[in-house]
């Protein structure tokens, strides 16, 4: 995420799909890894992939376990679209919030989500602050190793944004060259990936990834590297200002976090993982936040 974080109209129309926060490395929970899917020609949405192996949905219990009717604190930073944002009526709405639902009715619990800054999500959840973070979190092997992660609900990858006036970036091997200042939300894979990149002293760090957006637009920064369901998301909301450019460079997945140890609720959000991607409900999902959803105009 960046994590992270106004999004995504992944419509079959004519949007690049080229989204707190080096690519991510998979933590062990992640499958094995592949190269990111490439942005077909025309602007066409890609097929969703699934995220779990099957052999792993296969060998899933086909009774999820009970987390007996307890209310779950649910760490999200509600400023990423299509993953959690607060909606016009001042609710946390997005894919994470009904995933984190349709999990809740398999597992017998209830979902309290819980609004903090990403980068405060992760030591508040270590220090049994929360119960779960969901805030479009990239697995990796440095975040696994101060929490457990849930099997991964989503794959996607980095792309770069840029101003649609600026014909200067062609992608990811331009920022390679230096020259150009980059912004990231801070605390994310993409602040990570850009520091590799471009060197410390070329990235421009902001809370938010609407903040490093409006820089962009602003011509404070020369990029921006985001997760791409997040970057469609901003373009329309932006309208002609934004573009995509070159084609999504990392491989991540995407997964629920929680404090080390405790092994009933990872249990039980995998156990609904692996029953929600064998009926569909995964599939469901991508195709209404990720295919359908149009941003609310602010």
């Amino acid at each position: 995420m960046s994590t992270v974080r106004w999004l995504i109209v992944f419509t079959a129309l004519a949007l690049t799909l080229a989204a707190c926060t080096g690519g991510a490395q998979q933590g062990a929970q992640g499958p094995a890894a592949t190269t990111a899917p490439a942005a077909p020609a025309g602007g066409a949405v890609p097929t969703n992939i699934p995220p779990i192996p099957a052999a792993t949905v296969a060998a899933a219990p086909a009774q999820v376990p009970s987390l007996n009717g307890k209310t779950l604190r649910i760490a999200t930073d509600p400023t990423y679209p299509p993953f959690e944002y607060t909606d016009k009526n001042k609710n946390i709405v997005g894919y994470d919030v009904d995933l984190t639902n349709e999990i809740c009715k398999l597992a017998n619990c209830k979902v309290q989500m819980e609004p903090t800054s990403f980068d405060n999500l992760f030591p508040q959840l270590q220090q049994g602050g929360y119960d779960v973070g969901a805030s479009g979190i990239t697995i990796t092997d440095e975040r696994s190793k101060n929490l457990d992660f849930s099997l991964p609900y989503l794959r996607y990858g980095q792309v770069v944004l840029v101003r649609s006036d600026d014909n200067s970036i062609a992608g990811v091997d331009t920022l390679k060259n230096g020259g150009k200042t980059v912004a990231v939300q801070l605390g994310t894979t993409n602040d990570e990936t850009a520091t590799k990149l471009v060197g410390d002293k070329a990235v421009k760090r902001f809370d938010t990834f609407d903040l490093a957006v409006q820089a962009l637009i602003n011509k404070d920064a020369d990029a921006v590297l985001i997760d791409q369901p997040s970057a469609l998301g901003y373009m329309p909301t932006n309208k002609g200002k934004l573009k995509i450019v070159g084609q999504p460079f990392t491989d991540e997945v995407l997964g629920f976090a929680f404090k080390k140890g405790d092994a009933p609720t990872k249990a039980a959000f995998d156990a609904a993982l692996a029953q929600l991607q064998k009926n569909g409900t995964l599939d469901k999902l991508y195709q209404k936040w990720l295919v359908e959803f149009v941003p609310e105009t602010p």
